[in-house]
């Protein structure tokens, strides 16, 4: 069992940094708070760039101290049994996940709208990616607002291990647990470069650094999406026009609530 006074590799706790939980390998997590805004973003990103050497990914947890509170006491209990995660290789691959929670297409309004909308973003697609690329990556991750916020940092081979290994809850209501995000996320990794960068009560976000090329790719990573967070259509955009229109950013957002 590693010390929780030390940092992997023996090195002691830097100013600010405690323990916080252990995951479901058993292995030992942290948190710091750090101030809101652009200092919390930068402050992820330059632990992010620190991965590599320490092992520890960081997950901006929000403002709300009652929230990292309920997302830490079910993993504590969880953690005691060390039931570990799933390997990549033993979970069902993204591609038929997605096509699994689609169910059929042909009933779904908001699939059967598809073409009308992909021809409009056709039209507007440079005026949005343009756009969408000078907006602050502080602007968009929600995660950072307020005057303190939390970070987690988490031993993981990366960030989309982080809700399996954190055991967490947000998007049970959909039958969606650790398996899945492990799959979709890691999927979203290789194809988009998609960074899990905030995890809520009920949300997840991320950076990526590979938006799609087109509307047509937009529109299909945006049914991907739809598939992964139906609740997305009551919380975020009314239409899947304008999901994928968001999808030429960096940031991704998700809404189970």
């Amino acid at each position: 069992m590693s010390d929780p006074s030390r940092l992997p590799g023996g090195a002691g706790l830097p100013p600010g940094i405690e323990p916080w939980c252990r995951t479901l390998r058993g292995e030992q997590a942290w948190r710091m708070d750090v101030a809101g805004g652009e200092t919390a973003l930068a402050t992820w990103e330059a632990l992010r760039q620190r991965h590599a050497r320490t092992g520890l990914w960081p997950v901006l947890l929000g403002a709300d101290r009652a929230v990292v509170d309920q997302l830490t006491w079910r993993v504590g209990i969880l953690a005691e049994q060390r039931p570990g995660i799933p390997l990549l290789d033993h979970v069902p691959p993204a591609p038929e996940l997605f096509v699994e929670w689609m169910g059929d297409p042909a009933t779904d309004d908001y699939l059967n709208d598809v073409p009308r909308h992909l021809a409009k973003l056709e039209v507007d697609q440079d005026a949005i990616r343009e756009r969408l690329s000078a907006r602050p990556d502080a602007e968009a991750v929600r995660a950072v607002a307020g005057d303190d916020v939390v970070i987690a940092l988490v031993p993981a081979a990366a960030g989309w291990e982080v809700p399996a290994l954190l055991a967490w809850s947000g998007a049970e209501r959909d039958d969606i647990g650790g398996p899945e995000h492990l799959s979709v996320l890691h999927y979203w990794h290789e194809v988009y470069g998609a960074d899990l960068v905030a995890l809520g009560m009920d949300q997840l976000e991320c950076l990526v650094t590979r938006p799609p090329a087109d509307a047509r790719g937009a529109f299909e990573l945006a049914v991907q999406h739809y598939a992964y967070c139906p609740a997305l259509m009551d919380n975020l955009v009314p239409a899947m026009g304008a999901l994928a229109a968001t999808l030429f950013g960096r940031h991704w957002f998700f809404d189970w609530s």
